[in-house]
């Protein structure tokens, strides 16, 4: 065992130490690599795990998950160990982090995840596996230029959408897994002239449905906030939501 206390906070040095709640963390679930911890440390009332992010391919990631007040005790425990590796943090929103990154504004987002698979949707019929990629990508920058995976990205295992008459795509969706192997639906989007359609809703549905076929027992998304659309959506079909987070890479002299 390598569990140690540091500054008031125990840290662990191996994802074996950690305990059950933290293993099933849906930021550690997405936001970690198996085969790759830089360390983990709690103190009462949250806790922070540090490996590679997965889909920006930074080598030294920090998340930091709990209360408020727990944050910065983790913040300063973490930093003061990984140094200058670190090449960014995600804590909870509404912490300051003014000391840490100055006045730069961090990226908000939501972490959701599904334990059941949602029923089927209206027009879920429509929803097609989707192989032209380029076609796929596209679509991508026309309709959401901050997609969060490009059509040939390695983690995507599939590409689900809808298409209208004439054959021209309305709605995407990506089907990944992240590095532990977690079921992560990425690039969710709806052209403009078709929102309001429920067809949002139902390539989500079907890419969620296609994970519990798979075997997985939980299904993740992430989106940017504020998007109330996406968000009801989400809920509507099962999601709940388990970090309200905002990210941002590190200046040198954290």
């Amino acid at each position: 065992m390598n569990v140690t206390s540091r500054d008031d906070a125990t840290r662990y040095g191996s994802y074996a130490e950690l305990p059950g709640p933290m293993l099933d963390d849906t930021m550690l679930l997405i936001g970690t690599d198996p085969d790759v911890l830089h360390g983990a440390w709690e103190v009462p009332g949250g806790y922070a795990f540090s490996s590679i992010d997965g889909y920006g391919g930074d080598p030294c990631w920090l998340n930091v998950a709990g209360s408020l007040e727990s944050a910065p005790l983790l913040l300063d425990a973490a930093l003061g160990e990984l140094g200058e590796k670190c090449c960014g943090i995600t804590v909870p929103r509404g912490l300051d982090l003014t000391k840490w990154i100055g006045s730069r504004k961090p990226n908000q987002w939501d972490a959701m995840r599904c334990d059941v698979a949602p029923p089927e949707q209206p027009d879920e019929e429509r929803v097609a596996r989707l192989t032209d990629l380029a076609a796929v990508q596209a679509f991508l920058e026309r309709v959401n230029p901050h997609y969060s995976v490009h059509a040939e990205h390695p983690e995507v295992e599939r590409w689900l959408g809808v298409a209208d008459g004439s054959g021209a795509l309305v709605a995407v969706g990506a089907f990944t897994r992240r590095r532990r192997g977690t079921a992560y639906l990425a690039s969710i989007a709806t052209a403009p002239e078709a929102r309001g359609q429920g067809l949002g809703a139902a390539v989500t549905a079907a890419l969620t449905r296609h994970a519990f076929a798979s075997g997985d027992s939980l299904c993740t998304l992430a989106h940017y906030h504020p998007n109330e659309p996406a968000r009801r959506i989400y809920l509507r079909l099962g999601y709940r939501t388990t970090h309200q987070a905002q990210s941002t890479g590190l200046i040198a002299d954290h």
